[in-house]
């Protein structure tokens, strides 16, 4: 394992977790060099990376209203890769919200985005092989695992599928890069809370309905 990277990657990890401070623990070096979490069986890509895709036009406000027993009116998608409001250059990227409550402040928040894998010799090429956006990722993505109480592999999806329970996230490899779920939620929403949504399951289903999983 190369040390400088190990050392930037364990920096940048801490600063991130940082925002989960109960969620934190002691690196378990056994976990950190064990890639078995590798999905061998992956077949490849259902989508393909491309600069000007999206990352939600599969995903309905059909498919968000089945996932959460709401009506379709409720449901309002953003797919911002698709609008005036992008950023030239940044990454494909969908909001979604549920209006649910009185005002919009209480309203269910989600969104999904793809992050390319950056080359070992492009500009920050060997912090993106420490935070796990490079191409080789696997130590990237052991070490996050390790540093967090809540994290768990998800077998069979993609290359490699971890969820964060802390952060309420889903991170899927691909050949060329990694989906991030982050599915529609408000903790602020006392009716929502309530619900005991398995946003783990949420987060899956969106992933799948946006065709990137079977």
């Amino acid at each position: 394992m190369n040390t400088i990277r190990t050392t930037i990657g364990a920096v940048l990890l801490s600063v991130v977790l940082t925002a989960c401070l109960g969620d934190r623990k002691m690196v378990n070096v056994s976990e950190m060099d064990d890639t078995s979490f590798v999905n061998k069986s992956f077949k490849g890509n259902l989508i393909d990376y491309n600069k000007d895709m999206s990352a939600c036009d599969k995903l309905s406000e059909t498919d968000i209203a089945s996932l959460y027993n709401v009506s379709e009116d409720a449901i309002v998608k953003q797919d911002v890769s698709k609008s005036d409001q992008r950023v030239p250059n940044s990454p494909p990227s969908c909001q979604f919200f549920i209006k649910d409550g009185d005002n919009d402040f209480l309203w269910l928040r989600g969104s999904m985005n793809v992050q390319r894998e950056i080359g070992k010799d492009e500009m920050m090429g060997e912090i993106a092989e420490a935070t796990g956006s490079g191409e080789d990722w696997e130590e990237a993505w052991a070490m996050q695992k390790s540093m967090s109480k809540s994290a768990e592999w998800i077998d069979g999806l993609g290359m490699a599928a971890l969820w964060i329970e802390a952060k309420t996230e889903l991170r899927i490899k691909f050949e060329g890069y990694t989906l991030y779920v982050f599915p529609i939620k408000n903790k602020l929403n006392e009716a929502e809370v309530a619900r005991k949504r398995d946003y783990k399951s949420m987060a899956i289903g969106m992933a799948r309905n946006a065709g990137f999983i079977k």
